[in-house]
């Protein structure tokens, strides 16, 4: 008798969905390295990414299907290595 896997395939969408493959936070200027960059400066090129990442996010986003706040994270990352800081290591 053939098993009927469709149920199993839906829990694991949902599994991997509610899980994701990274992390739920949200990126921020602590996340990146200013370098010699002088700290007002640094700030405000983060308040610049993440007015930048917020933007995007309302138009490409998923609004609350995206626990891992993908979009936002994309676009704030993008931003601050344009800007030219790198992310720190991660813990």
């Amino acid at each position: 008798m053939p098993i009927d896997r469709s149920p199993l395939r839906i829990l694991a969408w949902v599994t991997f969905s509610l899980t994701g493959c990274g992390s739920t936070d949200v990126r921020t200027a602590e996340d990146y390295d200013p370098g010699s960059t002088p700290q007002a400066q640094f700030q405000k090129g983060a308040l610049l990414c993440d007015k930048q990442a917020e933007a995007d996010e309302k138009v490409m986003g998923r609004g609350s299907l995206d626990p891992a706040h993908s979009t936002y994270n994309r676009m704030f990352d993008a931003c601050m290595r344009a800007s030219g800081w790198t992310r720190k290591p991660e813990k």
